[in-house]
């Protein structure tokens, strides 16, 4: 089913990318037949190219604006929480078995026989506390899951260094792939006064949005078929091209629309 999505998700991008390329072509050229075959082939191309650019960069995620003020209420709750390893326990056992829970930390074990650490900090998170959290679970398990307020992001590198795969993960990382991927949240009972004026990231992140997509593309699709019918414009074919932008950022751009990968 996996490899079906994949199949359609890759097909869609070089329709939305035909899409564009026969707004122009279609203007330039009076013959249908041409317009679609010489669109076809630089859609192909086109797309080769940009797969080939997306396989060399990794876009930060960012999350809602609704879904930070949930980020921050969950943290809060949590690190007020004396007893938080029993959510923890709780949440890792909606795919998990084998677990052992200590006072800070969850010991997952895999059916591989591999172990994941789940390590409970919930402080910022430098060196110095790094190194006293390697030494509580230095042996212990191949992986560890560091839950922090935030981090320095010297210490992917430095981690690097030691005999254990340390994934580090602040209150919005652990939100998106714990929480949020597990369909699993805390009782919240300690919250804070967010400030209600929605900035200029949380504007993209609404415009260029997965549910964007529909509207973008249907009046995009209205204007490309009306251009069978009637002579193009300059400023339709502009028209039509950014909205057919529009649904490609928003079906596509990771930063918008983040992709759940397994922490544990």
């Amino acid at each position: 089913m996996k490899r079906i999505n994949l199949v359609f998700q890759e097909l869609l991008k070089i329709f939305l990318i035909f899409l564009l390329m026969f707004v122009w072509v279609r203007y330039l050229l009076s013959s249908l037949v041409a317009s679609l075959l010489i669109s076809l082939a630089s859609a192909v191309v086109l797309y080769l190219i940009l797969h080939f650019i997306s396989a060399k960069s990794k876009n930060r995620i960012e999350l809602k604006l609704k879904e930070k003020e949930h980020a921050e209420n969950i943290f809060l709750s949590l690190a007020a929480d004396k007893r938080r390893t029993d959510f923890f326990y709780k949440l890792a056992s909606k795919k998990h078995s084998n677990i052992k829970k200590f006072s800070n930390y969850l010991i997952i074990t895999h059916e591989s026989g591999t172990k994941t650490l789940l390590y409970c900090n919930f402080q910022e998170l430098g060196v110095a506390q790094f190194m006293e959290i390697y030494g509580k679970v230095s042996g212990k398990a191949g992986r560890v899951v560091v839950l922090c307020h935030s981090y320095d992001k010297k210490l992917n590198k430095f981690a690097s260094n030691f005999d254990a795969d340390f994934l580090f993960l602040d209150r919005y990382d652990a939100y998106k792939r714990l929480y949020k991927f597990y369909d699993c949240y805390p009782e919240i009972s300690v919250s804070y006064k967010p400030d209600k004026a929605l900035g200029f990231k949380d504007f993209i992140s609404f415009s260029f949005n997965k549910k964007r997509v529909k509207g973008y593309l249907l009046s995009a699709l209205l204007l490309i078929i009306s251009g069978l019918f009637i002579k193009a414009t300059l400023y339709y074919c502009i028209v039509a091209s950014l909205l057919v932008v529009f649904a490609i950022i928003s079906q596509f751009n990771n930063v918008y629309n983040p992709k759940e990968e397994e922490v544990f």
